[in-house]
């Protein structure tokens, strides 16, 4: 028994530090649930954006359109906390900036319009990306996670500004 007990105090610290950061769950992940589910039970999102500087363009892209997916159109609050970085700088004077500020507000998961009333759009050389609905929102991309937002006076850029994803779109992992 005690060889157990001290084995595990021993190898449980090593095992979580064999975990890349991305592969690291809180018990509060490991439960299956479904978009738009109201997560507010949880203090914190389950599982934030860990950014990798080997993320490419074609798949920031796609992040982008799974964040405006999840943001905006299935309010899927993992989902969209999934691709937030642990910064996430606000520009809007109104909110202080980091992921925990903004977790209360989506974490019910409401959904804001359709896909059909609303618009995203991804401009690969500035890293931005967009979301048109009653309003329009900006986020910078860093690393393949959102890092930053912007959501006063914003301007949706024009179509051949925006990354044109493949025809058949697949969720990013």
């Amino acid at each position: 028994m005690l060889f157990s007990t001290l084995a595990f105090a021993v190898l449980a610290p090593l095992t979580a530090l064999a975990l890349p950061a991305s592969e690291s769950h809180s018990d509060a992940s490991l439960v299956a649930r479904k978009p738009g589910e109201n997560l507010c039970s949880l203090k914190a999102p389950p599982k934030l954006c860990v950014p990798n500087k080997n993320i490419t363009v074609a798949e920031t892209a796609q992040r982008a359109y799974d964040f405006y997916r999840a943001f905006v159109v299935d309010g899927d609050a993992e989902k969209m906390f999934s691709l937030i970085d642990d910064v996430y700088l606000q520009h809007n004077p109104g909110y202080k900036s980091g992921p925990l500020v903004i977790w209360p507000l989506f974490c019910g998961g409401r959904k804001i319009g359709s896909e059909a009333s609303t618009s995203w759009c991804f401009d690969e050389k500035t890293g931005m990306s967009w979301a048109k609905y009653s309003t329009v929102d900006r986020w910078a991309w860093v690393d393949g996670c959102v890092h930053e937002h912007w959501d006063q006076r914003e301007a949706f850029p024009s179509a051949d500004k925006c990354y044109k994803l493949p025809a058949v779109a697949t969720p990013a992992a």
